[in-house]
């Protein structure tokens, strides 16, 4: 039997070699030219270790999951060794360090680890999240998640500011996180001037109750509205397919202003980070949801996955005593999604308790 029409028979191999066929119906190359050495040599090992990191930083920084990585340092030893150098680590983008918590293994830590340890901002965060709500290493969470704030990490820097706000957590040495309103309000005004909507809106509850910053309602409420008003415009311009509803008319109430949009329309569904997503998931398959044996709560913001780290670590909605929350954001997600409409003390103020 013939060759294939559209194959070209190579030369120059020995054993499985001498039967290799190349595809190349519209290659512009003369492949003649490689036959003698075509199949029996890895061309990248003309080039130096410095050329090749250099190559996979730029094909680390586009790439969009976790298995690009992985395609990567599985095509020879020597990209395996180089494809973790700093320099490649450093650039990686978040996409490419989110892992689900269904896939968590201990490769998967060492690489997060690995990244952080490089100066990955991203890898900081996500790994800072991990340990510290997740495998309940609270120093390493708090030292990684401050790596990351540092380097002016908006999601950091609020996740720091709830993390001192709840008290939650223990330091080195088993010392209990005491509740600090004034880091926490100066994390907060940080995330938030670096455009953190849950952040401006927990600055927004701190200037209406004076908390850790000086007591100024009509800052609070011009502050809500602006960081209403940035949400709306994000949606409109990043989700075509975002379906958007009014408010229900039984949500406006004079008594708790701040847990209202003004009249704006608000969006199905938050865009969640992948650490919240990945602590959701995580305490959905270790205690499906519901509160674990050691009697910690969630947080009832179904988007939020922030465990307690201690009894009463979360405080309550003041009106009906049922929902807790990490955060004044949180309760006001949690309220615009259901429990304005399920709250059994709507005819009250609602604060957290």
């Amino acid at each position: 039997m013939g060759d294939h029409p559209r194959r070209r028979r190579l030369s120059g191999g020995s054993g499985a070699g001498e039967m290799m066929y190349a595809e190349d119906p519209f290659n512009a190359f003369d492949l003649n030219r490689f036959e003698p050495k075509f199949g029996t040599r890895d061309y990248f090992e003309a080039l130096g270790d410095d050329m090749i990191i250099s190559i996979l930083a730029k094909v680390s920084a586009s790439a969009s999951s976790p298995a690009d990585h992985i395609n990567v340092l599985s095509v020879s030893k020597r990209f395996n060794v180089l494809g973790l150098d700093r320099e490649v680590l450093k650039k990686a983008p978040g996409k490419s360090l989110w892992v689900r918590a269904k896939n968590w293994s201990e490769s998967a830590h060492q690489f997060l680890i690995h990244c952080a340890d490089a100066g990955n901002v991203e890898a900081c965060h996500f790994l800072g999240m991990i340990h510290f709500y997740c495998l309940a290493n609270h120093a390493s969470g708090i030292e990684l998640l401050k790596k990351a704030a540092q380097r002016s990490h908006s999601g950091a820097l609020y996740s720091l500011a709830i993390i001192y706000f709840n008290g939650s957590g223990s330091m080195a040495g088993g010392l209990s996180c005491q509740c600090d309103p004034d880091s926490a309000a100066t994390l907060c005004i940080k995330s938030a001037n670096l455009g953190n909507l849950d952040a401006m809106r927990e600055v927004a509850y701190c200037l209406q109750n004076g908390l850790g910053v000086p007591c100024s309602p009509v800052a609070a409420h011009r502050l809500l509205v602006r960081a209403n008003t940035l949400e709306l415009i994000k949606t409109k311009n990043t989700s075509s397919n975002c379906h958007l509803i009014p408010q229900s008319p039984r949500r406006h109430r004079k008594d708790s202003s701040l847990l209202t949009n003004y009249g704006f329309y608000e969006k199905m569904g938050k865009e969640v980070h992948a650490a919240n997503k990945f602590m959701v998931e995580w305490w959905w398959l270790a205690q499906g949801g519901e509160k674990g044996e050691d009697g910690l709560n969630m947080c009832s913001n179904i988007l939020c996955g922030r465990r307690e780290t201690r009894p009463n670590g979360f405080r309550r909605c003041s009106a009906c005593g049922v929902t807790m929350y990490c955060s004044h954001a949180c309760q006001e997600m949690h309220w615009k999604m259901e429990h304005g409409l399920t709250c059994i003390g709507q005819n009250f103020p609602l604060e957290l308790a």
